[in-house]
Formats: C-alpha cells, sequence, structure tokens
C-alpha cells in the first residue's frame, strides 16, 4: 500500500528529547502504514544516531534514518530528507518537538478534500506539555486566482513555525529546498512557497508542540547565528531575481525584504544580545538602500505595527555604536521578546 506522508526529522544532539517526538509519531490515528518517517542524523556527537537506529530496526517498513557525517544544520538536513522522501505529501516535525495524536489525520483529510498544496495548522510554544485546542478562528480555505491574490499572499504569507502539510510536486517542480549551514532556514522555504502554492487550507486548531528548549540556538544570547538571517534574505533576493519575481512583486518582495532583514533582525538583536554589534546594524542600513533605494515610498509600510515604525525609522538615522546600545537598552526594556 503506497504510503501517503513522508515526515522529514532532522536532528542534532537530542538524545535527550528524541523519545518524546518519536513516540508522537508513531501513536498518530492516521495510522503508522500510511507514514514514512526520515531521521536524519545531522552528524551529532551525542548517542542520537544509536536511539535512531533502534528505531528503524523495529520499524524497518515505516523509518528511513540517514546519517550524515557533516554537520549541514537544519536546512540541509531537510533537504537530505526531501530526496529519499516518496510519498504525494510532506511534514516536517523538528526532533525535540512532537504533535497531536491526530495532527497528520486532521492535516491530510483537509489536503485530500480541498486538493490541497499547502495545509496549515497552529502551534504552540511549550516547556511542557498542557492543553491544546482551537485557536478561536474559523477555518479558512484560500484558493489563488490572480495576481491581486497572490500579492495578498505574499503579504500575509502562511503563519510561522512548521506545523504544515505540502504537496511534494510543489516543492520538487518548483525547486524548493532550503538554504544549507545556516539558522532562519524557514525564512527562504516558506516565502517561496507563497510564489507557487495555489491551493491552501488554514486549519485553526492547535496540533504541533513547539518545544522551548532553553540549549536551542534560536534563544541563544550573544550568538552571531541569529545574523545567518540576513544571508538567507539576500539569498532570496537573488532568488527572485534569477526567477524573474522581482519585477512582478516589487512593491511585496521589498516589504518582506526590509521586514525581515532589518526589522525582525533589530527586535531579535535588541532582545538578545547584551553588547549591540553597531556596525552590523548600521551594514544593515546600507544594504536596504543599497537594494531598494526608494524603501520609503513602498505602500505597505503604512501597515506596519507601532513598534515596526519605530524600527523602521531608524533606517534613515545614522547611529553611532553608543546610540545602537543606548536604543537597545531602551527597546528591550518596553518590549516582551515575542518573536
Amino acid at each position: 500500500m503506497q504510503k501517503k506522508i513522508s515526515i522529514i526529522i532532522p536532528c542534532y544532539n537530542v538524545e535527550e528529547y528524541i523519545d518524546r517526538c518519536v513516540n508522537s509519531l508513531l501513536t498518530q490515528t492516521i495510522g503508522l502504514s500510511n507514514l514514512e518517517l526520515i531521521f536524519i542524523n545531522d552528524a551529532s556527537p551525542d548517542k542520537t544516531i544509536d536511539k535512531l537506529l533502534e528505531y528503524e530496526k523495529k520499524y524497518p517498513e515505516d523509518i528511513i534514518v540517514i546519517n550524515s557525517s557533516e554537520n549541514l544544520k537544519q536546512g540541509g538536513a531537510r533537504n537530505l530528507g526531501l530526496m529519499h522522501a516518496s510519498c504525494e505529501y510532506i511534514g516536517f516535525v523538528d526532533s525535540d518537538d512532537w504533535i497531536v495524536p491526530t495532527m497528520y489525520e486532521k492535516l491530510y483529510s483537509k489536503a485530500i478534500e480541498y486538493d490541497c498544496d499547502v495545509v496549515t495548522c497552529a502551534f504552540k510554544r511549550v516547556y511542557n506539555e498542557e492543553n491544546m485546542g482551537r485557536t478561536g478562528l474559523n477555518d479558512k480555505f484560500c484558493e489563488i486566482l490572480n495576481e491581486d491574490q497572490r500579492k495578498s499572499l505574499l503579504i500575509d504569507g502562511l503563519g510561522p513555525g512548521i506545523s504544515k502539510l505540502y504537496r511534494k510536486s510543489i516543492l520538487i517542480n518548483n525547486d524548493i529546498y532550503f538554504p544549507e549551514h545556516l539558522s532562519y532556514e524557514d525564512n527562504y522555504f516558506g516565502n517561496l512557497v507563497l510564489f507557487y502554492a495555489n491551493r491552501i487550507y488554514h486549519l485553526e486548531e492547535y496540533l504541533y508542540y513547539y518545544f522551548i528548549n532553553p540549549q536551542s540556538t534560536v534563544v541563544k544570547k550573544d550568538s552571531p547565528h541569529h545574523f545567518d538571517r540576513l544571508s538567507v534574505e539576500l539569498i532570496k533576493l537573488d532568488t527572485f531575481k534569477k526567477r524573474g519575481l522581482l519585477n512582478m512583486f516589487y512593491d511585496e518582495i521589498e516589504y518582506k525584504f526590509i521586514l525581515l532583514f532589518y526589522i525582525n533582525t533589530l527586535h531579535i538583536t535588541f532582545t538578545r544580545f547584551n553588547t549591540i554589534p553597531g556596525n552590523i546594524l548600521s551594514h544593515m542600513q546600507n544594504v536596504v538602500k543599497e537594494h531598494f533605494p526608494n524603501y520609503k515610498n513602498n505602500k505597505y509600510i503604512l501597515g506596519l505595527t507601532p513598534v515596526n515604525k519605530i524600527l523602521f525609522q531608524t533606517l534613515d538615522i545614522h547611529m553611532s555604536q553608543k546610540d545602537w546600545q543606548e536604543f537597545a537598552t531602551v527597546y528591550a526594556n518596553n518590549i516582551n521578546d515575542t518573536i
């Protein structure tokens, strides 16, 4: 019987957490016979690979273990998984996260009912198991039929996180992949999908537990990996140019570049760095102006939140190291770190 969903799980140094993740996948109500579980050991120095091989031996028809000798980070590990995926739909789960038993049954049901390219659900950031439920919003099916609807999708996005189901052919036919050796790889993958997905269902139910791992690189203080997001945005921009997308959707791409390259990076820097690297932030200002010299005229800027407008306004201000440090202190003392 042909399996229905390939689920790709990159693993790095998760000996402590992998059992919880695996058990949540093995007990999916859609049935293990319908799932192809692809675990990629991303050159873990601990005993992650030993645990994965034990599971593969126990479930040889359902689990594939790929052992990478090189640490590719999550993006590269997911790309390896995509190369081995054989099912019509693709899901991603991080190895320190876990999911509700009905998640893939519900996502796949909507994918088939509405012939979807992407199905999304909500996630919760948690430390431990807690009650889930619905978001309070109504489910929504979206079909992209014209350029204006595409532009709206580019601005609104599909929501953060990887709690989604993707039609494999959308990814393969449009060469959608993850940047390797970089953090914030989702910012590339998720944005590129927006240009090609035409039928999307939003399931307003919390089905994915996003674990707040205190050891995760995502939450580390003063870590230079946070500036990988700058490289990711420049790779995206280059891709858009090569594919002719920048000319077609200039305003939308310009706006999202300003938001992700500059505004969101300022927020992360101000809330996750004790010593502010002012030279990098000033360089960011120059890069935005180099690629988008008329950024002030972007029609979407008016829709920024009040906080983001404050960050946006710094684009036009020459700041010394001392200025950046003082600004960051005031900002961090008044803003919750929600990204």
